[in-house]
Order: structure tokens, then C-alpha cells, then sequence
């Protein structure tokens, strides 16, 4: 099993819209069984919403989601300096974090673009569809 993005995966991510990016995610995070986001000391990062997008409101806190380290490693150094990327196994995520992350109504940001937000997603509906993914034992996005 492949833990890296292809250079051409690297290179094709910028120019891919939000809706390719979120299949993307899906797809190697169902691959490889995990998730990286950033840590901030020993709590998971977040931030508030800058602005309303997508019908989330300005002030929403939103924690940023990659499927590989690389991702997660680019947004430490360039974006997010006082994190570090750190991983989760897909189930855990799935059983441990969602609802915590529900509880305290954060938003996921999927594979953001810089300090820009990527596609933004409840932790319901990202459970919902990763919960398809695993009884299906293939991918769809309306899970």
C-alpha cells in the first residue's frame, strides 16, 4: 500500500476544484486508512472562519484534513508554523474523534488551498460518507 502522493497527484492538487479535491481525499484516506491534520502543542488545530462560505458562518471553528503527510507537512511549514502534522487511523478517527469534533461543532476543512478553505464538511456527513465507503467497500460520495 502507497503512503505518498504521486508528483503528478502534487502537482495536478492546485489546480483541482473543490468538489475533485474532496474525492481525492476520500479516496486515498479510504486507501490508506488515515487522516492527517495539524496539532497545535497537544490539542488538535483549528481556526475560526474567516468569512461565510458555503453556509457556514464567519467565527465557525474549521480544522484543516489532508489524506497524506506531505499535505499536512506543506500547511505546517508554510501556513500553520506553530503546528505539526500528525496522523489518526481511519477508524479511530471514525469512532473516537468525529464525535468529539461534532460535540464541539467543528467544521472540516478538506484539503484546504493555503490559508484558503478547501471544501468545508460537518463531521456527521464526513462519518456518513466514510461509513458508506466502509460497508460498500468502495467509494461514493452519497453515502
Amino acid at each position: 500500500m502507497r503512503f505518498t502522493a504521486y508528483p503528478s497527484e502534487i502537482s495536478a492538487l492546485p489546480h483541482m476544484s473543490d468538489g475533485e479535491r474532496m474525492d481525492y481525499f476520500l479516496l486515498r484516506a479510504f486507501e490508506t486508512e488515515e487522516i492527517w491534520a495539524l496539532r497545535e502543542g497537544r490539542r488538535w488545530f483549528d481556526r475560526p472562519l474567516s468569512d461565510h462560505v458555503n453556509g457556514f458562518a464567519a467565527g465557525v471553528p474549521v480544522m484543516p484534513l489532508w489524506c497524506y503527510r506531505h499535505y499536512s507537512q506543506e500547511a505546517a511549514l508554510d501556513i500553520w508554523m506553530d503546528c505539526r502534522p500528525d496522523s489518526m487511523a481511519l477508524e479511530y478517527f471514525l469512532e473516537q474523534e468525529i464525535p468529539q469534533f461534532a460535540a464541539r461543532d467543528i467544521v472540516f476543512d478538506i484539503m484546504p488551498r493555503g490559508g484558503n478553505p478547501g471544501c468545508l464538511i460537518t463531521p456527521q456527513r464526513l462519518a456518513s460518507v466514510f461509513e458508506g465507503l466502509l460497508d460498500a467497500g468502495e467509494y461514493r460520495l452519497d453515502g
